[in-house]
C-alpha cells in the first residue's frame, strides 16, 4: 500500500475525518486529501506528529511488514546479549551486554524489540554502577560521562518504543527496566512514575479473568481453545507469584537475619515445588526456583555456613537433573503437539533447557557465590559439592 492509502485506511480505523486529523497536525484538511490521493506527501517534520496523531508506528505508516523478521531478529540478538551478560565477571558482562545492544540498536533502528533489551541491559547494570547498592562494584566510577550517556540513551530508546511501537507489552517492559534505572540512579520521582505506568494485578479486575468465558466451547476446536485459555491463565498468575518468591529472597538475602532468609526461601521454594506438578507450569517455574535457591545457598555462605549451602546445592541439582531429563523426552515429541500442549513459550523453553545450556548458567552462578562470601567459606563450599 502507498502512504496515502495508509493514511487513509488508519484515519478510518481510529473513525477520524480529514477536517479532524488536519486539526490535530495544525494544517489545513486540502493538505490530508492530497496526502491520501498521491497528490502530496507529508513534510519530514509532520511523519512523527502523524504517526502519533494514527496511533500506529512509523514502520506501519509507510508500510514496513517487517514484524515477523522483527520479532526473530530481536530474539536473536537478545539471546546473545544474554549470554554475554553471564558469562565471565558479573559487572563486566553486564557491560558487555549493553556495548553489544547499543551497536545493534544502531545497526537496526526501527527494531523495537531491539530497544527493549538495550534499555533492560542498561536496567540490570545499572546495580553495578550504584555505589548504595549491595551489588556494587565501582563499574563506571572513574567514567561518569560515559555512564551518564548510557542512561540517556536509554531513557530515549525507551521513549522511542513507548510512543511509536504501538506493543503495550514492549513498552511495559521499557516503563519496568527505566523504574529499576531510576531506582539506582537515586531520581525516585521519575521512577515512580514509571512505576505507576505498569499495570497491576490489585484490583483482580484483569483480562485473563474473563477471558475464557469469551470462548465458545461448542466445537472441539473451542474447547481445546478454551483449555488453552486456561493453561495460559495459569502460568501468567505463577511467573507473577514466582517472580515475588525470586524478588524477595534476592532483597532479604542482603538485609535479614538468616533465619528469617531461611523460612521465606524454604517456604517459596515449597510453592514453586507444587506448581510443578503440574508438568505444563514446569517451564514456569525452574529459573525462579534456581535463582531463589541461589539467594537462600548466598545467604548460607555470607553467614559461615558451608555445610547448609552445600546440602541446598545439592538439592537443586538433583531437581535440575529431573528437569533436564523432562525435557530431554518432551523433544521426542511432535514439535506442533509440544506447542499445542504446553503453550510456545513453555515448548521453547524446554527445547533450549540441555545440559550444556544449564551447565554453563551454573558456572555463572557459582561465580556469582564466589564474589559473595568469603575466600574461605567457598573453598570449604566448594569441596562440600564436587
Amino acid at each position: 500500500m502507498s502512504l496515502g492509502n495508509n493514511i487513509k485506511k488508519y484515519r478510518h480505523d481510529l473513525g477520524m475525518t480529514q477536517e479532524e486529523l488536519a486539526g490535530m497536525l495544525c494544517i489545513t484538511s486540502q493538505a490530508v486529501s492530497r496526502w491520501e490521493s498521491g497528490a502530496g506527501l507529508p513534510d519530514i517534520t509532520q511523519v512523527i506528529p502523524l504517526a502519533q496523531a494514527l496511533n500506529v508506528s512509523i514502520d506501519a505508516l509507510f508500510g514496513f511488514n517487517t514484524d515477523s523478521y522483527d520479532v526473530k531478529l530481536a530474539e536473536e540478538v537478545t539471546r546473545k546479549a544474554n549470554s554475554l551478560r553471564d558469562s565471565g565477571e558479573s559487572s563486566q558482562g553486564a557491560y558487555n551486554a549493553v556495548e553489544y545492544l547499543d551497536q545493534q540498536c544502531e545497526e537496526n533502528i526501527f527494531n523495537y524489540g531491539i530497544m527493549t533489551s538495550y534499555v533492560q541491559a542498561v536496567g540490570h547494570m545499572s546495580r553495578f554502577v550504584n555505589s548504595k547498592n549491595s551489588y556494587y562494584t565501582g563499574l563506571l566510577k572513574d567514567d561518569s560521562k560515559l555512564w551518564n550517556q548510557i542512561v540517556r540513551n536509554a531513557e530515549n530508546r525507551a521513549m522511542q518504543v513507548i510512543r511509536y511501537s504501538g506493543s503495550k507489552k514492549l513498552s511495559d517492559e521499557c516503563h519496568f527496566a527505566l523504574a529499576w534505572l531510576c531506582w539506582h540512579t537515586q531520581r525516585w520521582e521519575k521512577g515512580r512514575q514509571h512505576v505507576e505506568a505498569l499495570p497491576s494485578i490489585g484490583s483482580n479486575m484483569i483480562r485473563e479473568s474473563l477471558l475464557p468465558y469469551y470462548i465458545d466451547i461448542s466445537t472441539d476446536e473451542g474447547k481445546e481453545n478454551w483449555n488453552a485459555q486456561i493453561r495460559d491463565n495459569y502460568q501468567i498468575f505463577i511467573r507473577a507469584l514466582n517472580k515475588q518468591i525470586l524478588y524477595t529472597a534476592e532483597s532479604m538475602m542482603w538485609v535479614s537475619p538468616l533465619n528469617e532468609m531461611e523460612q521465606n526461601c524454604l517456604w517459596g521454594i515449597a510453592i514453586i515445588d507444587r506448581f510443578m506438578e503440574n508438568e505444563k507450569m514446569k517451564a514456569h517455574c525452574q529459573g525462579f526456583c534456581r535463582d531463589t535457591y541461589k539467594f537462600l545457598i548466598g545467604a548460607y555462605l555470607r553467614n559461615n555456613e558451608p555445610e547448609k549451602a552445600a546440602e541446598c546445592w545439592k538439592e537443586l541439582m538433583a531437581k535440575i537433573d529431573g528437569y533436564i531429563d523432562f525435557c530431554a523426552g518432551i523433544r521426542e515429541k511432535d514439535l506442533e503437539e509440544i506447542n499445542r500442549i504446553y503453550g510456545l513459550k513453555a515448548a521453547n523453553n524446554m527445547r533450549n533447557y540441555t545440559r550444556e545450556w544449564i551447565d554453563t548458567k551454573l558456572q555463572f552462578i557459582l561465580g556469582q557465590l564466589k564474589s559473595w562470601s568469603s575466600e574461605e567459606v567457598y573453598s570449604e563450599f566448594e569441596k562440600l559439592i564436587l
